[in-house]
């Protein structure tokens, strides 16, 4: 193929994908549908369970052996059909806030604390727990992180400021471990544009990525995934990070950005060292985003609205005055089939108290979801779609799924980082 005919290919390519994802013609639900419309990807939801003990702002894990550990000694050995006490193992502290970050690799159990405290310039000091004999022993160490350009202080009596752990860290295959922070480097000085998240934090923060080659004693800063600029439609910058590695190799971190404005999502196609600008998810008014990538490939989402449509008014006192536990919020499920570039979502849990969550894949195709101290389990229907098969061609990247197309990136300038579907077939001249 001589240059000419490959630049008008590529030209048209991208025409068509363009006019595709203008004209709505992918075959997605935004927002939220009810999941018993025609074409869901959820079969069945269990009745949603309680605890019983008042918990908020909780955590779980999935030990190596499949026992789920809740916060007030709590633990299921059945993916969560039922919760019974356990006063075996000591993992209150590992899952008493949602500032943490677990990794579970066989024998070895590793967690780290979220805040941090500084030690010099750009160096910092943490909390984590480790086990080498699965969970039989957990002994705390400390820890290092080396944030050059991080904050120069420590946070103020009741002030959310500094860097912290948050969620996820993620084994990757050099053996490296890769982990999700947010907030504020010293240049950070952005403040709050509205009066809910001027009660959140000081300045706007960030997210940024730190990698361990030492199996999480130290840690070292890598990359920042997105970082607010003034005026940006954000409200408290890009906070609540979770990511995930999608089944074609390239990383994917969702990120809150305040409860008055939407979900943000960002991908990384080398290993996170570099990151597309923060793409608007049509998930709005999102917060604490867990994210995992389904044994089929599909990546699943929960996220909760602590402010919903119907209650969240404009008053002096704002949202956040008027709140009283457990509220008006919900929790959703949201399901991708395409690498997070759109979403099918479902309301999962209503009056959802803090609407922080975690979900696990207990089994293929089931998830479990705990809010606070409420729990249920969600079957999927059976992904019918191939897990996706690519190609290469002149800095283009073709994805196939399903016998669908998407564009999934372009390389040489990294414009569209996201899939963009081809609803029509197409004859490539690659061959």
């Amino acid at each position: 193929m001589n240059k000419k005919t490959s630049a008008l290919w590529v030209g048209s390519l991208l025409m068509v994908a363009v006019a595709a994802a203008m004209a709505g013609k992918r075959p997605f639900c935004s927002g939220d549908e009810d999941r018993e419309q025609e074409g869901s990807m959820v079969a069945n939801i269990s009745p949603v369970q309680s605890m019983g003990n008042d918990i908020k702002w909780t955590r779980c894990f999935q030990a190596a052996d499949g026992t789920i550990y809740f916060e007030d000694h709590r633990m299921s050995r059945d993916g969560g059909r039922t919760v019974v006490d356990q006063h075996t193992i000591d993992v209150e502290d590992i899952n008493a806030a949602p500032e943490r970050a677990v990794l579970v690799r066989d024998e070895l159990f590793y967690a780290l604390d979220g805040p941090t405290k500084i030690i010099a310039p750009g160096v910092y000091t943490g909390r984590a727990w480790r086990s080498t004999d699965g969970l039989k022993t957990i002994r705390e160490e400390p820890v290092s992180f080396y944030v050059p350009g991080g904050p120069l202080r420590d946070p103020g009596d009741g002030e959310w400021y500094g860097i912290y752990v948050y969620r996820t860290i993620l084994e990757m295959p050099d053996g490296t471990w890769l982990m999700t922070m947010y907030g504020n480097f010293a240049v950070d000085s952005i403040f709050p544009p509205d009066a809910d998240a001027q009660r959140e934090l000081t300045y706007m923060q960030r997210t940024f990525i730190v990698t361990s080659s030492d199996k999480g004693h130290t840690w070292d800063y890598l990359s920042t995934v997105a970082s607010p600029n003034l005026g940006d439609p954000v409200g408290e910058g890009f906070v609540e990070p979770a990511i995930t590695k999608l089944d074609d190799g390239r990383l994917l971190c969702i990120m809150r950005s305040g409860h008055r404005f939407p979900l943000y999502s960002s991908w990384s196609q080398d290993d996170g060292r570099t990151w597309s600008p923060p793409m608007y998810t049509g998930l709005d008014r999102g917060c604490d985003p867990c994210l995992i990538t389904l044994q089929d490939g599909r990546v699943a989402l929960s996220w909760g609205r602590r402010f919903p449509e119907g209650w969240s008014v404009v008053t002096p006192e704002g949202d956040k005055g008027r709140f009283e536990f457990p509220g008006y919020g919900y929790t959703s499920l949201s399901l991708s089939i395409d690498g997070g570039m759109t979403w099918e979502s479902h309301k999962i849990m209503e009056r959802s108290g803090t609407c922080y969550s975690t979900i696990i894949e207990v089994e293929p195709g089931i998830i479990f979801m705990l809010v606070d101290e409420r729990y249920c389990r969600i079957s999927l229907v059976q992904n019918s779609l191939e897990k996706s098969q690519h190609v290469f061609h002149r800095g283009i990247r073709l994805d196939v799924m399903g016998g669908r197309h998407y564009i999934t990136s372009i390389l040489a300038k990294d414009l569209y980082p996201a899939p963009y579907l081809i609803t029509d077939h197409f004859r490539s001249p690659m061959g």
